[in-house]
């Protein structure tokens, strides 16, 4: 099992894309990270870290789920053609699992039977177009251009608790 905690958390700004993907064409929502660092790249804003990855509503995993795939910056910064914003400050609960994209199907499993046992309540809604969350995010924590084993990855995933 991966270690959980919980974390007090400053508002994040972001700058990226709504999109709403199932996950057989995630390749085009991955295709908007790299326009995503040429932008801020362009408007001299370095970005804080390695992509995130914001689910704000799901069915299935086999469903079109609609998604934010952004890059953190220190402030709020309005580049046209993106969206902007933050993620909220509050309480998160927390994985940095080893494993990539291949680890996440089993951590959300594992993160909200731990949340249940420890008597936490995310910050979630379930409602009959799917499970709406506040804010649930994975953040690659690992650059895939100096480790490409995927095995190697650690993403960090976090939940809004209520």
């Amino acid at each position: 099992m991966t270690a959980m905690v919980i974390e007090e958390r400053a508002e994040q700004a972001w700058v990226g894309m709504h999109t709403t993907a199932d996950l057989a064409h995630w390749d085009r929502v991955n295709a908007h990270v790299p326009r995503i660092y040429a932008a801020l790249a362009g408007a001299d804003q370095p970005p804080l870290g390695g992509p995130i990855y914001r689910y704000r509503r799901m069915q299935t995993a086999a469903d079109p789920m609609d998604v934010t795939v952004s890059v953190p910056v220190a402030q709020r910064v309005e580049l046209d053609g993106f969206a902007s914003g933050v993620l909220p400050a509050g309480r998160y609960l927390v994985a940095r699992p080893e494993g990539g994209p291949d680890a996440l199907t089993h951590i959300h499993g594992e993160m909200w039977r731990w949340a249940e046992a420890q008597g936490l309540e995310l910050a979630v809604e379930e409602r009959p177009d799917g499970i709406h969350w506040a804010v649930r995010t994975e953040q690659f924590l690992t650059d895939p251009e100096t480790q490409p084993d995927r095995s190697c990855w650690v993403v960090e995933v976090a939940y809004l608790l209520r």
